[in-house]
This record gives C-alpha cells, sequence and structure tokens, in this order.
C-alpha cells in the first residue's frame, strides 16, 4: 500500500513532507507510509501493521520488519502461523488481563515465545470491568492509567526489542487499538517519529477493525444480562480511535515528564538503550 494523503484531487491541504512527517491542516490522519507501517498481512487478524516507513522529525525514516502491532492473535486463519513466520516474528508480547486471555485463547509455535504483559488494571471481562461500560467509560481516563499506572510495564517491552532474540516482535491486545496504540505511540515518538504522525498510526484502528471482529468482541464483552441494552453504544465507542485520546497521551506525558525519553529513562530504561533503539530503528 501506498502513501495516502488529502493532497490527492486537488485538496492542498493534505501534502506531506516526506522528511519529516509535516503536513498542513488535518490530512496527517490520512497519510499512509510507504513501509510495514502501511499494513502486513497475518491471516485471519484484522488491524496488523508495523511502524516501518513513518518518517521521524530530522529526515529519516523507521525500518520495516522490526516491530508490528496487532488486533489478537486468537483470531489468527489457517495460514496466520505462516505468516507469522514470514514476518520472521520471534517475540509475542500478550497485553491482555488473564480473563482475556481464557476467553480468547490462541496457542503459538515453540519457535515463537509469548510473554504476557497485562496493561489494564480492571479487565472489561469482569464484573468491574462490565459495570464501567454500562456506565460509559472515560476512554481518556482509561488512557491515562495505562500510560502512568502501566509505565513501567511499557518501557519493559520497549527494552526487550534490544536483546537478540527481542526482534521482529509483535505486540497486540484484543482490538490492537488501545493498549497496543499506546504502547506503539510511545516507542515511535520515543524514535523522533512526530506526535502528528503517532496519532495518524493511531486513528486508523477505528477503520482498520472489520464487523466481523467488533461482532466477535462484543459477543464476548455482553456476556452480563444486566444493562446489556445499554452497553452496545458505550463499546462501540470503545472500538474507535479518536485522534484526540493519542493526543492526549502525548501532551499528558510532556506535561508530566517534560519528553518522551524522559518518561522511557525514568521508568527504568537507560540512555545507552534510548541510542540503542534509535539506532536498530532509524535509517
Amino acid at each position: 500500500m501506498g502513501n495516502k494523503a488529502n493532497g490527492e484531487n486537488g485538496d492542498s491541504s493534505g501534502i506531506a513532507d516526506r522528511n519529516s512527517g509535516d503536513i498542513a491542516g488535518t490530512g496527517y490522519l490520512d497519510y499512509r507510509p510507504d513501509g510495514d507501517g502501511a499494513g502486513v498481512e497475518i491471516d485471519g487478524v484484522p488491524n496488523s501493521r508495523g511502524i516501518g516507513g513513518y518518517p521521524t522529525q530530522d529526515g529519516h525514516k523507521l525500518r520495516d520488519g522490526l516491530f508490528f502491532r496487532t488486533a489478537g492473535l486468537n483470531f489468527l486463519g489457517k495460514h496466520g502461523v505462516d505468516d507469522l513466520h514470514r514476518l520472521n516474528i520471534k517475540e509475542v508480547v500478550d497485553l491482555r488481563d488473564p480473563l482475556e486471555v481464557e476467553q480468547w485463547p490462541y496457542t503459538l509455535p515453540d519457535d515463537i515465545h509469548v510473554d504476557r504483559v497485562p496493561l489494564l488494571k480492571t479487565s472489561m471481562t469482569d464484573q468491574g470491568g462490565m459495570e464501567q461500560v454500562a456506565k460509559g467509560i472515560d476512554m481518556a481516563e482509561m488512557y491515562h492509567d495505562i500510560v502512568f499506572g502501566s509505565a513501567e510495564q511499557i518501557v519493559l517491552i520497549l527494552r526487550k526489542l534490544l536483546q537478540d532474540d527481542g526482534h521482529p516482535m509483535l505486540i497486540h491486545c484484543t482490538a490492537g487499538k488501545d493498549r497496543t496504540g499506546i504502547t506503539a505511540g510511545i516507542l515511535m515518538s520515543l524514535l523522533g517519529v512526530s506526535d502528528d504522525m503517532v496519532v495518524s498510526c493511531y486513528a486508523q484502528s477505528g477503520a482498520n477493525l472489520g464487523a466481523a471482529f467488533k461482532k466477535a468482541v462484543m459477543k464476548g464483552l455482553t456476556n452480563d444480562e444486566k444493562g446489556v441494552g445499554q452497553i452496545t453504544a458505550a463499546q462501540t465507542a470503545m472500538l474507535a480511535s479518536p485522534p484526540e485520546l493519542m493526543r492526549g497521551v502525548l501532551d499528558s506525558v510532556k506535561d508530566e515528564y517534560g519528553s518522551v525519553e524522559q518518561y522511557c529513562l525514568q521508568n527504568g530504561m537507560r540512555e545507552d538503550e534510548v541510542a540503542g533503539l534509535r539506532a536498530l530503528f532509524v535509517e
């Protein structure tokens, strides 16, 4: 898939400077990189893509083939494992909580290591989580809880990438949108990708999640007879990816720490590891 911007059809508001990732107006939301960030094929799994091809602010771009982000691997189709092998994935990090893992299990061959690093403090599949959904969960508050309440876990995942068997890595949650989107966004920002490009990458998830996926997830979440009629609209909102949510994450991290780099350094990453990640990813 190639680059797509609002500059097509004569609208100059979406013309991109591919060396910096700067796009006038709101055209950045339609940006597609020339790399695996535009999408990869993993049979059956929605929202499958890398971060390769995204431009950094200093005129470079991110390498393909090192980091992938998807919806749950429980959706793997007949050829899904073959696709994981084709992408040379060695490490899978499952960000779901134990109840999600139990409800939507999967198995992978022994040559792909699976590490489970839950990032949510309250499961969306238990009674407490269901009550929150029924009331209309505050997604911005949930994102805040993930990025600050699970900061050490997020940094631990990024540090794994520097291990010899830590890449290529695939991370996923259930939709590949919230926990996955935040973790991918922190990594991209650390590597020097502009806020607009990080937000653009995040915002694509809503459109990438097909009807079959949404039906499957909603069926799993609406297992409490109390308030089922109220829940559907809230869950529909949960499967959207409005740009302001990721923009809020980046702004709140900078407000609290000064920069995404300081967020990482103050939550377990060393300066040489920051340099190592940039050397690994930036070409």
